[in-house]
């Protein structure tokens, strides 16, 4: 008789969580899930703190160091105590291994060749972490798909030895528009492929995050695609319009998202729209180069992050919601595919979103297609629509009811779960 959940083994980077960006992404895909049927392997320094799953493993870039000195494997799994212990904070590293997260976050072709070629020569693969995989006993591998070739090793490695098949998840584009830059980016980057190609021979299904990826990786990758975007729930903290104020950002500023956030925030100050002079941002941002430039003259009020639970509230008391890519040719290369993860959430806070980026990326056309965001590709252009919204509000009230429409259509809870439940059973009967 099939089981109602196959167990899904999670190789990923990140581990799951309430606020980070990615771990918060793999939450929501997969919270329908029992928790007995969930087990994650991950690489980054951070604590479990959700119940989502009761088994946790993880093995660092420190541990991976420390094996190549002691030539012994290190990491470890995680007790439900320990997580429970764990809720405070889900980042770890401070002081040194704090600077070298933010120093890993640059991916310039050293990073990537030095980071593939210590996990290459270093021990990850213990008896401990065997152990643990086969006392879980998975039947499927959910893999997020990263720009490492040692995350596919790991995968092909775990795929093979336990006879599992995997399905590979791709929220970012790492394999077609990325551009090399440098022999040394060059070579990188057809060692990642080599290593997605490997992955391909174990997996049954390609997720991604957006129509246009779908497309083009069923061509590259030659695996069955399906598009599954971010579920979102409907806010219960949404304000009427006239009781809403300001203009808000929540969430990371990776690949460079603090350059067009600071331009539409000078446009903003220029313009004097009132109620709209500053755009508040609320991030977990730690790198000290990034935070000297979030300031009121830059048309910011920088706060910090905040609890997930009060992520909701903020976005239903805002009267405009930003969304931002920036448009430097690196930035461009990650994000043209992708569909940020907070779009869910935005399209139901009940706000009107303000989408600023190049027009040609997936988030920009999915959200201009719907009519579901006030858009432009200049700040100032920008800054003066939002101004005409202000002076007519069955037009901001239109943009509100697209958005409101979008999510019902394309972020809806149980169409998700179905749909991840249907891909992940279906590649654990193809062994």
């Amino acid at each position: 008789m099939q089981k109602p959940y196959p167990n899904v083994l999670v190789v990923s980077h990140n581990v799951f969580s309430a606020s980070g960006n990615m771990g918060k992404t793999m939450a929501e895909l997969l919270r329908a899930f029992p928790p007995e049927c969930l087990a994650q392997l991950y690489f980054q320094d951070e604590v479990p703190t959700l119940d989502l799953c009761r088994r946790y493993y993880r093995v660092t870039d420190q541990d991976v160091l420390r094996s190549v000195c002691s030539r012994r494997t290190h990491g470890g799994s995680y007790t439900e105590r320990e997580i429970e212990r764990g809720r405070a904070t889900s980042r770890t590293d401070t002081g040194l291994l704090a600077r070298a997260h933010q120093l890993g976050r640059r991916r310039t072709p050293l990073i990537y060749f030095a980071r593939n070629a210590l996990w290459r020569v270093g021990r990850w693969d213990s008896p401990a972490l065997r152990e643990w995989i086969r006392a879980f006993s998975p039947d499927v591998i959910l893999f997020a798909a990263g720009d490492y070739a040692f995350a596919y090793r790991v995968v092909c490695t775990i795929a093979a030895r336990e006879r599992v098949p995997v399905v590979t998840w791709c929220c970012d584009d790492f394999y077609l528009r990325a551009s090399a830059g440098t022999p040394l980016g060059a070579w990188d980057h057809k060692n990642l492929m080599r290593w997605v190609q490997k992955t391909m021979t174990h997996t049954a299904r390609v997720v991604t995050i957006s129509d246009e990826m779908a497309h083009d990786y069923a061509a590259l990758l030659r695996k069955p695609t399906v598009t599954l975007r971010i579920p979102a729930d409907e806010n219960p903290y949404r304000l009427s319009p006239d009781a809403r104020r300001g203009i808000l950002y929540a969430g990371g500023l990776g690949v460079n998202r603090a350059a067009p956030l600071m331009e539409l925030g000078r446009a903003l100050k220029a313009a004097r729209i009132p109620g709209l002079e500053w755009i508040d941002v609320y991030s977990g941002e730690r790198n000290e180069k990034t935070l000297a430039r979030l300031t009121p003259e830059n048309g910011i009020r920088f706060h910090g992050a905040v609890p997930a639970a009060q992520i909701p509230k903020l976005l239903g008391a805002a009267r405009y919601v930003v969304h931002v890519e920036a448009r430097d040719r690196k930035s461009m290369a990650r994000t043209s595919y992708s569909l940020s993860t907070k779009i869910g959430e935005s399209l139901r806070s009940g706000a009107c979103i303000v989408a600023y980026g190049p027009a040609r990326l997936s988030s920009m056309a999915y959200l201009r297609a719907a009519g579901a965001a006030c858009f432009h590709e200049d700040a100032g252009a920008l800054a003066e629509r939002l101004r005409r919204l202000e002076r007519e509000p069955e037009a901001y009230l239109r943009c509100v009811e697209n958005a409101a429409r979008l999510a019902r259509e394309k972020h809806d809870r149980t169409a998700s779960d179905e749909t991840i439940l249907r891909v992940l059973q279906s590649a654990a009967e193809t062994e």
